[in-house]
């Protein structure tokens, strides 16, 4: 239930920042992903069509965590493919079928319910990404809900 959860303010990230997969007008922006030795970085480009994702990754209370926006609603999963690890918040967005929004990890093409998480495809293998709810408020600033502080909340 929400009301039970700790709700924590997403530092330097508000819902206009992120690409809003309902406007035709922004699927049209893409985020260019840069690979190094050492990690992915994101950058907006539009002068790449081929590579594209509107998830954001931040790390809060201890997870890192994939952000998505599909008109005012922000959809929070973890930011990790739970099949191989693969970067899903640099998934693709699709709608399988009407009125059902899917994240589909961009490594082995696995899709997950942006509501709950579940597997789609492919069928029957059961696996869930993690969820979180998330809140914004008027000023457009993003909370994310948690069970509980991660243990650097209690470090000194």
């Amino acid at each position: 239930m929400d009301s039970e959860k700790l709700f924590l303010p997403v530092p330097d990230l508000k819902l206009s920042d992120l690409l809003d997969w309902q406007k035709e007008d922004e699927r049209q922006h893409r985020h260019l992903v840069h690979r190094n030795t050492t990690e992915l970085s994101v950058t907006l480009d539009s002068h790449h069509p081929h590579k594209k994702c509107f998830g954001n990754s931040v790390t809060i209370n201890d997870e890192t965590v994939a952000l998505f926006r599909i008109g005012e609603e922000v959809y929070a999963t973890q930011a990790k493919c739970p099949h191989a690890g693969g970067p899903l918040y640099l998934a693709d967005l699709e709608e399988l079928v009407p009125g059902q929004v899917c994240l589909k990890c961009p490594w082995h093409k696995w899709t997950f319910s942006i509501d709950n998480g579940r597997s789609i495809k492919p069928a029957g293998r059961g696996l869930v990404a993690k969820t979180y709810p998330v809140k914004v408020n008027r000023e457009g600033n993003i909370y994310i809900g948690f069970d509980s502080f991660g243990p650097s909340a209690f470090e000194i």
